[in-house]
């Protein structure tokens, strides 16, 4: 009995010690709020509305010349779509999806907006990996400003830090493509981004000494391999052409020019730099602003600031190992292109995505967008996600960005 006792008192103790070191009461942030988000559904909401209680966050500032769009609000209860030769209403969707934010523009004009789970129009939320397609449009107009000479030299000519690394001998351009042959894996292996997210957001270390140890896996351009460290390299890309801090350099070649006309955050490592593929917050209108500014081949106060061909690899795969598939249980894959989703039957269609239901979906062939918050489960794509399947999540978007769903 006593040594039973005995043992009881010291699993306590352990624990106790593990909750201390795990929650780090003494520390102004909260970084272990960002590991509940998967297990605590209802905390979603407020996690990612509020996470400048999860790590340091650099601020952007709304545009002093802001884009104000005209507004012809459909109610979300007027529209349905097909799926499988059934009509199954919008309102459906959103709830068995989760959505907490929803708008569509058509030919800039915002035909829905719709708001759930305590969000509103000025609320900021988190959009995860969603952030990865705001880097990489940073990178060509990094391009296009001659601060990056061609998306075929290595990263180590404007990151030097990764000098003699396999990431620094990497073309840029198989970065972009997520082809870039590092030896990480986002969901599998060792080490994945479980590995990752405890260094970088509970211990706040240095995500660029972190990313550089990792070594190659296989030649790259070779496969398709998903993996957030890819994405923060090209931030690395753009603050080392540009010489200024990642953030800085979003506020002013996009923010500013691009009208976005709400104040947004994006969240730093533990020295001080801007984590390119993740950590972004800003209202749905900036999200969605994104999109329209794409349909518009963004051209920023009537200045060309991408290259001409940047809208042919954003609308494509650019190798057949990003196109669009099925896995062996038939159930469907979206391609890829640079930092962007590319759905099957794509036409000129593709989409920022990140996890929980976060969703930037841009039809250029049409001039439409829409913009999608999500509190739904944490799959990156929306099989498994409440029942949300790829086609069905596809029919919904085609649906909305459908010029003939609002007259």
């Amino acid at each position: 009995m006593r040594f039973v006792k005995a043992t009881g008192a010291l699993l306590l103790i352990c624990a106790i010690i593990a909750a201390t070191l795990f929650t780090k009461p003494w520390d102004d942030l909260q970084s272990w709020r960002f590991f509940l988000t998967q297990p605590v559904v209802g905390w979603r909401a407020d996690i990612f509305t509020n996470w400048a209680v999860i790590q340091p966050l650099a601020e952007l500032r709304a545009s002093t010349n802001p884009r104000v769009f005209e507004r012809d609000i459909n109610s979300p209860d007027a529209v349905s779509y097909t799926l499988d030769e059934s009509t199954i209403p919008l309102s459906d969707y959103l709830d068995r999806a989760n959505i907490s934010g929803l708008m569509v523009i058509h030919d800039g004009i915002v035909k829905m907006e719709y708001y759930a789970q305590g969000l509103n129009a000025e609320s900021r939320n988190h959009i995860w990996s969603a952030s990865k397609s705001f880097t990489s449009t940073l990178v060509a107009m990094g391009v296009y400003d001659g601060r990056i000479k061609s998306l075929d030299d290595k990263v180590e000519k404007y990151a030097p830090q990764f000098t003699g690394t396999a990431y620094g001998e990497t073309p840029i351009r198989h970065v972009l493509m997520m082809s870039s042959g590092i030896d990480f894996f986002h969901g599998k292996g060792t080490p994945n981004r479980v590995d990752m997210y405890w260094d970088i957001m509970h211990d706040r270390q240095d995500f660029d000494k972190w990313v550089a140890k990792l070594p190659r896996r296989v030649p790259s351009g070779t496969d398709f391999n998903y993996i957030a460290t890819d994405t923060h390299v090209l931030a690395a890309v753009v603050r080392g052409a540009y010489g200024l801090p990642f953030p800085q350099i979003v506020q002013d070649r996009l923010w500013e020019r691009g009208g976005f006309g709400g104040d947004a955050s994006w969240g730093l490592d533990g020295s001080g730099h801007a984590m390119g593929h993740l950590s972004l917050s800003l209202r749905l209108e900036e999200f969605a602003n994104l999109g329209q500014l794409y349909v518009e081949d963004l051209k920023l106060n009537g200045e060309q600031t991408v290259p001409a061909e940047w809208f042919s690899m954003v609308e494509n795969p650019q190798g057949d190992f990003q196109e669009p598939s099925f896995d062996e249980e038939g159930n469907q894959r979206e391609g890829y292109s640079v930092q962007f989703w590319i759905p099957h039957d794509y036409d000129q269609e593709f989409m920022a995505a990140g996890a929980f239901g976060q969703y930037l979906w841009i039809d250029r062939r049409q001039g439409t967008v829409v913009a999608q918050f999500s509190v739904g489960e944490p799959m990156l794509f929306a099989q498994g996600q409440d029942g949300i399947k790829p086609e069905e999540f596809a029919a919904v978007m085609r649906t909305l960005a459908r010029k003939e769903t609002f007259r």
